[in-house]
């Protein structure tokens, strides 16, 4: 009986002396991102690259770039290699690479997030934590900006110091579908590497997106930190789904196909004429895609509940492994996961793909039914379900 409450006591106390040390690391971790806020405030000028590496199943994997800017009176630039958002003298422009010929322009309030999310919606583009703590938001609103669009709310959760080297703190967060950690220069209080895994919303088991990233921060000085947009002859836009790439011209021709569904049955985009085709490129390993399939899958269910002639197909292409018979289950696991309604087309050789302009994914293209191209739209976009919708009605009323 001594005994039982002898180890009843005890293991009560290691449970608080462990809540007191975690505790301590958070205000510790606390104190730190504090710091780094301080840092990123004081700083006039900086620009910051982040490259990156995305691991994920069916992914190749391949560096990519983030790059991060702020000036004076509170001009703000960041791009990646589709889409650049620049913030000055009271407006936010977002251009796209391959729309050379038009921007978007809107007011900035001075809340870049909050701008950008109305902008592009859970695009590519995000407000990074550096511009956050430069901005000098509050800390659990800098901590959000740790989130990349994929990891739940985000708490923290640790800490150490790490004295070899030069010496950095690495501040550790947790959320319901991954964890993520920050090293931070113990000198300069910049971010010096970022690395993350995480379960994307309704992803299948098994199914992990991993990034780890490395920051290059730089302070700048006299013209350098000079961040303006001239617009020249480009023409503004309202919004991001007004800026269609002119690789596939509306009026043009779109390339024919015969592919199979997940059930081997073909079907061809000539036997579609009369109805408008609605096709989303996409593959399992791109996140981004998951979002514009679930807008695209409710134009499906839309158009099959109004009686309308228009067809929605997935079109599964850049998708990576060498065993044909592994891959088509990971496509049938992922399809089923999701509850889409709407079939999906397999692209294996991603022939497809090339032939209508190597769009990036997700890519939505709109078919007349005549099988002209009617619209393009590279990434997804805010109301992207609304603004589908809207193209689709207003071809079958032009009929």
């Amino acid at each position: 009986m001594k005994q039982a409450l002898f180890a009843s006591i005890t293991a009560s106390i290691v449970m608080v002396l462990a809540a007191i040390a975690q505790d301590s690391e958070i205000e510790a971790a606390k104190r730190v991102l504090e710091s780094t806020a301080q840092a990123y405030k004081s700083a006039v000028a900086l620009h910051d690259t982040l490259s990156y590496v995305v691991t994920a199943p069916g992914s190749e994997q391949e560096t990519k770039t983030e790059e991060y800017s702020f000036g004076p009176n509170g001009t703000i630039l960041v791009k990646n290699a589709l889409l650049e958002a620049t913030a000055v003298d009271g407006k936010l422009y977002l251009t796209q690479s391959d729309v050379p010929d038009r921007y978007v322009a809107t007011a900035f309030s001075g809340d870049f997030g909050t701008d950008l999310r109305r902008v592009a919606g859970d695009s590519s583009l995000f407000e990074p934590p550096s511009v956050a703590m430069h901005s000098g938001k509050s800390l659990d609103a800098c901590v959000d900006t740790f989130r990349f669009n994929l990891l739940a709310p985000l708490r923290i959760a640790g800490y150490r110091h790490v004295s070899s080297g030069a010496g950095e703190d690495d501040v550790r967060f947790v959320a319901d579908n991954g964890e993520l950690t920050v090293a931070i220069d113990s000198k300069t209080h910049f971010f010096k590497t970022v690395s993350f895994e995480v379960k994307p919303p309704n992803a299948p088991e098994g199914f992990l997106v991993c990034v780890k990233g490395t920051f290059s921060p730089q302070v700048l000085a006299g013209s350098k930190a000079t961040i303006t947009f001239t617009p020249g002859s480009r023409g503004a836009v309202e919004n991001l789904a007004d800026l269609s790439s002119p690789r596939l011209a509306a009026g043009s021709l779109a390339p024919d196909f015969e592919l199979e569904n997940l059930d081997g049955k073909k079907i061809a985009l000539h036997d579609l004429r009369g109805s408008v085709v609605v096709l989303d490129f996409w593959a399992t390993w791109c996140v981004p895609c998951w979002r514009a399939l679930k807008e695209t899958d409710a134009v499906s269910r839309w158009a099959v509940v109004e009686k309308l002639p228009v067809a929605i197909l997935g079109v599964n292409t850049l998708e990576q492994g060498s065993d044909a018979k592994e891959k088509l289950n990971r496509l049938r696991q992922f399809w089923k996961s999701q509850g889409f309604t709407m079939a999906t087309l397999l692209d294996p050789e991603s022939k497809m793909f090339k032939a209508y302009g190597n769009p990036g994914l997700p890519s939505v293209v709109l078919v007349s039914p005549d099988g002209t191209i009617l619209h393009y739209h590279e990434g997804a976009f805010p109301e992207m379900e609304q603004k589908l919708r809207r193209e689709v009605q207003d071809n079958l009323r032009h009929r």
